[in-house]
């Protein structure tokens, strides 16, 4: 079974690595969009998989360290781009969540990544 929630954030970033030429070397924000799927078995006496509840607290707790940030000043956020971004909220989710955990993001409506962390 899956449960999932979708979330945004907003976000300041540049990309060091992609040459001086490019649109993104520069200082820009994007409001980026996303869902978290957790997959795993439904607890039989509670009839779910995770109480959604807790499933927001735990996206939340993590979306408070890059929410409104500047991304690049963060630990392990030095070239923060989608796909960093995106495996940075998967490792931070699995170590709260137990199932496995996967992640999609968009850094506009038609441009995103996805990836996923193996069941614990």
């Amino acid at each position: 079974m899956e449960r999932f929630l979708d979330f945004d954030f907003v976000a300041a970033q540049r990309l060091p690595n992609v040459g001086d030429s490019h649109p993104a070397a520069s200082l820009h924000g994007h409001t980026f969009t996303g869902r978290v799927r957790l997959a795993g078995d439904v607890d039989a006496a509670a009839g779910w998989l995770i109480d959604p509840a807790d499933l927001k607290a735990a996206v939340d707790g993590v979306l408070a360290d890059i929410d409104h940030h500047y991304l690049n000043e963060l630990p392990d956020m030095e070239n923060p781009s989608t796909e960093t971004i995106c495996r940075y909220l998967r490792d931070r989710l699995a170590a709260r969540l137990a199932g496995r955990v996967e992640v999609e993001i968009w850094e506009n409506p038609t441009v995103g990544c996805a990836t996923e962390a193996p069941r614990r």
